[in-house]
């Protein structure tokens, strides 16, 4: 019997897809649909916009997915309201049964950020977090499901790994791991990619993630860039992907994050990713 109760066609594996940006012209979403890529479905990112939501469900004949950056699920001050209206009525517009949200945040105070701010590494941040993530699961019109997100500079004594394991024992909820975001920690720790994965509830994980990234090696520490489409899945990436996905047990789809990349390098990918998969994608 599974863990997680998701309707069909999300109630087994379902394949691989793309997370795409409805407002990035690169790749465009409506062009991902009518070129007949071999994306077995779409994780949106509507930034909020409803009507956008709606747009991409009356055209798409693809399983959709919603992801959702606005959340700010690590705040001690807990969830907005205006923040978890959008998310509802994205999730319902989409109609999705579950909605990712990194556990990190795009805001300082009331300034918005072009880019993560992680959560802290301790369990007090996993407490915040889990609380938050409880409410959004109650309030969510489907499951809601938490992200690692990337690290140039961890802060706090935990691994990201037992951060996420501490969440999820908390809050009950099922679990996105971004691959590239894993090793984006594990380089500033000089551990070895996969660190930390054996005494993780892999039962958990509904969803894997790979991107492409820029990795810095100048530095006396490599830095992992999150580039997702504007740059090459690094292979190291596609090694962990072959050793991950067959040891999670619930999992259901793996997402390609392809925002800025055209469509060669997207259907690219998508090859790359099944082959790494194997007789899982067939």
């Amino acid at each position: 019997m599974s863990r997680w109760d998701f309707p069909a066609p999300f109630d087994r594996f379902l394949g691989v897809g793309l997370g795409v940006d409805v407002h990035n012209e690169q790749p465009d979403w409506r062009e991902v649909l009518t070129q007949g890529l071999p994306a077995d479905f779409l994780e949106v990112y509507t930034r909020g916009e409803v009507a956008q939501a709606h747009a991409v469900r009356a055209a798409a004949d693809l399983p959709l997915l919603y992801h959702d950056d606005a959340l700010d699920p690590i705040l001690p001050e807990g969830i907005r309201p205006h923040e978890l209206k959008l998310a509802v009525d994205n999730l319902g517009a989409v109609g999705a049964p579950w909605c990712v949200s990194e556990l990190a945040t795009r805001r300082l105070g009331e300034r918005y950020l072009d880019f993560f701010l992680p959560i802290v590494l301790s369990e007090e941040a996993a407490q915040v977090a889990a609380r938050n993530l409880a409410e959004l699961d109650q309030a969510l019109p489907g499951r809601i499901v938490a992200e690692n997100p990337p690290y140039q500079l961890p802060v706090g004594p935990l691994h990201v790994l037992e951060l996420m394991a501490r969440v999820h024992e908390l809050a009950g909820i099922p679990l996105v791991l971004d691959l590239g975001h894993l090793y984006s920690f594990q380089l500033c720790r000089g551990l070895d990619p996969l660190s930390g994965l054996d005494d993780f509830p892999l039962e958990a994980i509904v969803e894997l993630h790979v991107a492409g990234a820029v990795i810095d090696e100048r530095r006396a520490a490599p830095i992992y860039q999150d580039a997702h489409g504007a740059a090459e899945i690094p292979p190291v990436l596609y090694e962990m992907l072959a050793e991950v996905a067959p040891r999670c047990p619930e999992l259901r789809v793996v997402t390609i994050e392809v925002e800025d990349a055209d469509l060669a390098r997207v259907t690219r990918q998508l090859e790359d990713t099944r082959a790494a998969l194997g007789s899982l994608s067939a």
